[in-house]
């Protein structure tokens, strides 16, 4: 069903390592324990920006494996991919697998600080951070992208494509505020321009400006989004709160 395969987001983020390839999960601890550990970081990561928790994530992981001891109409209520995952995994499927990842990733949290202090990015998982910059670049600024059908644009009209996009539904204080915080974000992580075009352009294979370099390409991005929320929208209203103090 549509809503099971959403209710297994995160366990599904966790596992990723093992549903991209054939050989599924190894029932060896310290093997499925190094698999994972670039996807833990990753998902600590993003509960500390208001994602799912890591002990939520063991919950997902550890109902598949619920369901996948007790058959039946329980095992047909798990996704069809982490089923799959299960089938090929042999051994590493068993459900006694699934409750010692669950319990693998309800312990992670355990000295977190050493472990991020030794940390060494993977590429999968510095891309999670750029959901949504890389979703944009992508879809508006790629090889076959929306707004570079028209050459005679420059860079800010180009930009202009997506807040019109976005403007038109009435979307822009959902959808452009979080778009800066991530071009902010990039240009904090990577250290110089090098690094930028490294990872956005060759490892991630999206598009930008043709004409000027990927800091001030984000920079612009940057500006032009807050640019036009500062002069179409205004300030931001909100219901709720205390009271503001009356003058004496």
């Amino acid at each position: 069903m549509y809503q099971d395969h959403f209710r297994f987001a995160a366990a599904r983020a966790l596992l990723a390592p093992f549903l991209s390839t054939s050989a599924g999960i190894p029932e060896e601890p310290e093997a499925w324990a190094e698999a994972l550990e670039p996807a833990l970081r990753a998902l600590w990561d993003r509960s500390e920006r208001g994602g799912a928790t890591l002990y939520e994530v063991g919950a997902e992981v550890r109902a598949v494996g619920e369901a996948l001891a007790a058959g039946g109409s329980a095992r047909e209520r798990v996704p069809q991919d982490l089923s799959a995952l299960a089938e090929r995994s042999g051994p590493g499927g068993a459900p006694g697998v699934w409750r010692e990842i669950a319990d693998h990733v309800d312990a992670w949290p355990r000295g977190v600080d050493a472990k991020l202090a030794a940390w060494v990015p993977s590429v999968g998982e510095l891309r999670g951070r750029f959901p949504k910059l890389e979703g944009m670049l992508g879809v508006y600024f790629g090889q076959d992208g929306i707004a570079v059908e028209d050459p005679d644009l420059t860079d800010t009209e180009r930009i202009g494509v997506f807040v019109a996009d976005c403007h038109g539904r009435d979307l822009c204080t959902w959808r452009l505020p979080p778009l800066v915080g991530e071009c902010a974000e990039a240009l904090a992580l990577f250290s110089d321009d090098a690094l930028l075009g490294r990872f956005f352009g060759f490892e991630l294979l999206l598009g930008s400006s043709s004409q000027t370099s990927w800091t001030a390409w984000l920079n612009l991005i940057s500006d032009t989004l807050t640019t036009h929320l500062r002069r179409e929208h205004g300030p931001l209203a909100w219901t709720g709160g205390r009271e503001e103090p009356k003058p004496c």
